[in-house]
């Protein structure tokens, strides 16, 4: 308190009524990032950075200490890898509380040693860097601190810590330790601190050791489900080379991920990784981290930023503000990208020869900053086992009335286009519709492309019992890449669907921009995200072009989709997510060719699909994932089949409905024609096609 002096050395009776009664009135709301920047010092002895907290070093933490000051969120969580600076929230949280808006503090870490670590060492140090804290503090015990007229309780993450304790301000560090102990921990605490009103606030942090996969339906503990609740912000930033916008998070619509080859020598893998931007494919140095994320922000859901900064949508309003950072934004991991990666592929091999997950979960979760998902064992599924579950009542061509839509993958080889046609229907149950192998020369012939797209685009298959009606496809994938030449004929071949307008965008979905036609690829990496869109330039000669190409391509992770298709493949009967297939695509007796080739990979213990035999074709397998990839891009993971989209219903509005002036005749040895355009006059009739 100050006291204005009067012109005899006395005290102003005034002023000293006016410095009383300041103690009574409520504190002013206080930034907590803010703060720091302005009080905050750092003193990393041994080494690390010393001096004023600078924004600069982590931009990625501004937000969430910018919320604490809100009475919007009363429950903060932020989920990421050790060595990010999340923890410097709480002590920023508490540092600014104590200097200029004090509040009594509950500070629950994992165990008993985590409160001795932090309340000994590190809030002790900040003690020490700080005069102005060191003047109020009044109890200095190792599990108490009074700073004025507020106290700070640190507490062990245990059942009975959570009886007879209440504050307004709740931190809970290493959330995931603390659930296993506790897993009703946030429900406890919300008691702790309902007395308080709009001016509690709960702030979890934490490493996410408890999540399984990437997939909100995976986060049922920890850090994760509390995240799964919030408005889930993750980091977007800008590559550096082509300005564009992504993010390197694998959640995001487009992931800029860590690219490097898992089969080099560690040396080699830390020297050559690098980040590769998805939308133009540069690569990006770990150096120029820094700078990327000074151009950084958060973005929620509800939100959409497209590939030039542009940021659409409002921000869904949850009672919970949830951060995401993995390890490739942290400027404090040790060895940067190339370290991260090697810490990675280490663990890897190691888990391939002992099967033992603790050291792959500890650095997939503590240093890259994601749940690393539950081990799966691929059942052995045997071809003819599934030849003898085809139906004959599923006839090859025409489309069974409980489907739904119709998905069309185009596999590409090099003197052949193949075609499936999968309907879908209620609850993820699918079924084969059509396949046709047909002659051409996808490298070098552009009128073989223009009669395959549109034959896949025009095809109606006739409805079952519905004569006069069919069904075209609601999408139309096909593969990029292969033989020389094939993606330069992809491309333009997609080009001039656009150009004579046979072809749509359906919106976007889950982030994603849905076309009714996709070039498609699949990812070489076990870490590449699921499913991204992105619009890479092939014309460009340079790494600096600001423009994006206009063609999209679908980058999806194989190893992701195979492993849902051999859970699907193993149920036999009529269930959610179930296959059938028609008795067409079986020979007469074993060997049955195109369930070989559906069978012909198996699951390696790093996760990784190989073939069983070099050699061996494996086209089958290919189109099922690919119609599957484009199913997941139109959201079939998330469907209320209840409340179908309205081109998966049974009404005039569906486009994909539509009526045949003269229903050909289908058979197993007669493929449905095209509605309207021919279909190339290669094509090889059925009962050749599976020899």
């Amino acid at each position: 308190m100050s006291l204005a002096l009067s012109s005899g050395n006395f005290a102003s009776g005034a002023h000293l009524v006016a410095e009383a009664l300041k103690a009574f009135l409520p504190a002013e709301p206080v930034n907590v990032a803010d703060c720091a920047a302005a009080h905050r010092w750092l003193s990393n002895e041994g080494g690390g950075y010393v001096g004023r907290w600078n924004h600069d070093q982590a931009p990625f933490l501004m937000e969430p200490m910018d919320l604490l000051s809100e009475t919007a969120y009363p429950t903060q969580v932020v989920a990421g890898p050790g060595q990010c600076g999340k923890s410097e929230i709480g002590r920023n949280w508490l540092f600014a509380s104590v200097i200029s808006d004090p509040a009594d503090f509950l500070w629950y870490s994992g165990s008993e040693p985590q409160v001795t670590t932090e309340s000994k060492i590190n809030i002790t140090r900040m003690i020490q860097d700080h005069p102005e804290l060191r003047a109020i503090l009044s109890n200095n015990s190792l599990f108490f601190k009074r700073f004025g007229s507020m106290s700070v309780q640190f507490l062990a993450g245990i059942m009975s810590n959570f009886i007879a304790k209440s504050a307004p301000r709740i931190l809970g560090d290493e959330w995931d330790a603390i659930c296993k102990g506790v897993p009703n921990a946030k429900s406890l605490l919300d008691v702790r601190r309902q007395t308080f009103g709009e001016r509690s606030k709960l702030l979890c942090l934490s490493h996410p050791d408890l999540a399984e996969g990437l997939e909100p339906q995976d986060w049922n503990a920890g850090i994760m489900e509390l995240y799964r609740d919030s408005d889930r912000r993750i980091w977007v930033w800008q590559c550096p080379e082509c300005g564009c916008y992504s993010s390197p998070n694998p959640t995001a619509a487009r992931v800029m991920t860590i690219h490097y080859n898992d089969r080099a020598p560690d040396d080699e893998i830390r020297d050559m990784a690098r980040l590769l931007c998805p939308v133009n494919g540069c690569l990006i140095e770990d150096s120029q981290r820094y700078a990327m994320n000074l151009t950084g922000r958060w973005i929620g859901q509800g939100q959409q930023i497209d590939e030039d900064g542009t940021v659409t949508g409002a921000l869904v309003k949850r009672d919970i503000a949830g951060h995401w950072i993995v390890g490739a934004m942290s400027p404090f991991i040790f060895g940067g990208i190339g370290g991260l990666a090697v810490a990675r592929v280490r663990a890897e091999r190691k888990y391939a020869i002992d099967n033992d997950r603790r050291a792959l979960k500890e650095v997939i979760s503590k240093q890259w900053g994601m749940p690393l998902a539950r081990q799966k064992n691929a059942d052995t599924i045997d071809a003819t086992m599934l030849a003898d579950r085809a139906e004959a009542d599923l006839v090859l061509g025409v489309v069974p009335a409980w489907v739904c839509f119709i998905t069309v993958f185009i596999d590409v080889q090099g003197s052949r286009f193949e075609l499936l046609a999968r309907g879908w229907g209620d609850g993820g149950r699918s079924t084969v519709v059509d396949f046709r192998r047909i002659e051409a020369s996808p490298g070098t012939s552009a009128a073989d492309w223009n009669d395959m797209l549109k034959l896949a685009t025009t095809t109606a298959w006739p409805l079952a019992g519905q004569p006069g009606r069919g069904m075209k496809a609601l999408v139309v994938g096909f593969d990029s890449a292969g033989a020389p030449g094939v993606t330069t004929q992809a491309y333009d071949a997609w080009r001039r669907l656009k150009a004579a307008r046979g072809l749509r965008m359906l919106g976007r979905i889950d982030g994603r921009p849905a076309w009714s036609v996709l070039p498609m690829k699949g990812a070489s990496t076990l870490q590449a995200p699921r499913l991204q869109v992105v619009y890479p330039n092939a014309q460009r000669g340079d790494r600096l072009a600001q423009a994006r190409g206009e063609v999209p391509l679908g980058v999806f992770n194989p190893n992701n989709f195979k492993d849902d298709l051999n859970g699907q493949l193993i149920l036999a009967e009529d269930v959610p997510w179930s296959v059938r297939f028609p008795r067409a695509l079986a020979a007469d007796k074993p060997p049955h060719p195109w369930f070989e080739q559906l069978v012909a990979e198996d699951r390696q213990q790093s996760g990784r699909w190989a073939r069983r035999q070099e050699g061996q074709p494996n086209e089958a397998l290919d189109l099922m994932v690919g119609t599957h990839v484009l199913a997941f891009l139109f959201g079939i993971s998330r469907f209320r089949w209840d409340a179908l989209p309205v081109w998966a219903r049974d009404c005039p509005e569906n486009f994909n409905l539509v009526s045949l002036d003269a229903p050909p005749e289908s058979s197993p040895s007669a493929p449905v024609q095209p509605e309207t355009a021919r279909a190339p006059a290669s094509r090889i009739p059925l009962s050749q096609r599976l020899a």
